[in-house]
């Protein structure tokens, strides 16, 4: 027993000073290392840090367009127009755009018709009209002739706003017609841009039409409903066949080209995919339609 108990007390000399040479080895060679390491030990211990993720913007997509850019687009390329439409629907400035130059077509016919004359070639291409006027006294069609002449004059300074209503219709039907038919989901609001930014090549009309008016000596001929040479029915009698007089108005190259422009802003605006064909194609049967059904009442009213 004393033999073992002197073998341990030697054993734990030993370490002890084997402790002790540790000690002053890492002292001489300096705290800096002896530092460093203990920090790689607790790095190589501890669990990495996660990278952080970058943040996804939350920040709608801006419309890259002013509202002049939108409209003169319109004319050399209106999938940009329609593709900021997308992004923010705006549908004012393409209707107070046009509604300028209708109303100084509106005060230019006005400063240079008989507006008499007017009512009158209404009255002659309307066989309901001509009817009622039979039925009058001369002093009673007199005075109707003269309230009509007073209605059109007004017709021409408030027609912003029915072409406003009108616009307001229209889109309601063409919306409802491609969300159920070809489930394209687009709003009323961006149906709404889609109907009005269309309409701004019928400005061209009124352009025209002032021109007519300044250029021209005589007047007496002039069709305030067909008042420029864009179809065919301009170049023949009003009074002929009313059905095909009526059915040639359509044909107008100005309402195709806001027909095709229709088609194209619903096949960009869609959330769904929409061929442009098939838009234009669709644009192309509905306005037939009402064609067909604007000549035949034309022709019995």
């Amino acid at each position: 027993m004393a033999c073992w108990s002197r073998l341990r007390r030697w054993a734990g000399s030993i370490s002890g000073k084997n402790n002790l040479k540790v000690a002053r080895l890492r002292f001489t060679i300096g705290p800096n290392i002896f530092l460093n390491s203990m920090e790689q030990e607790h790095s190589m211990s501890s669990p990495a840090s996660p990278t952080p993720l970058p943040i996804a913007s939350t920040e709608p997509a801006r419309p890259a367009m002013s509202q002049l850019s939108r409209i003169f687009s319109m004319f050399y390329a209106p999938s940009k127009t329609f593709a900021d439409v997308r992004i923010k629907a705006s549908w004012w400035a393409p209707w107070v755009f046009a509604s300028i130059f209708s109303l100084a077509f509106g005060f230019t016919a006005v400063q240079k018709l008989d507006m008499r004359t007017v009512v009158q070639q209404q009255i002659d291409q309307s066989k309901m009209a001509q009817r009622q006027m039979e039925q009058m006294s001369p002093e009673q069609r007199e005075h109707n002739i003269a309230i009509r002449a007073s209605i059109t004059k007004v017709v021409f300074f408030v027609f912003p706003v029915f072409a406003l209503i009108g616009g307001i219709v229209m889109a309601a039907v063409l919306m409802a017609v491609f969300n159920f038919g070809f489930a394209a989901e687009v709003p009323f609001d961006r149906a709404l841009a889609i109907v009005f930014y269309s309409f701004i090549p019928g400005i061209i009309v009124s352009l025209l039409g002032i021109l007519t008016f300044l250029t021209s000596s005589d007047l007496s001929g002039f069709n305030i409903k067909n008042p420029v040479a864009t179809n065919p029915a301009f170049f023949m009698d009003p009074l002929g066949n009313k059905f095909l007089y009526a059915l040639a108005t359509r044909v107008d190259i100005i309402a195709i080209w806001i027909l095709i422009l229709m088609g194209l802003g619903f096949a960009t605006v869609s959330k769904r995919k929409l061929a442009p064909a098939t838009a234009i194609i669709t644009m192309a049967v509905i306005y037939g339609v009402y064609a067909l059904a604007a000549a035949g009442l034309g022709s019995a009213f």
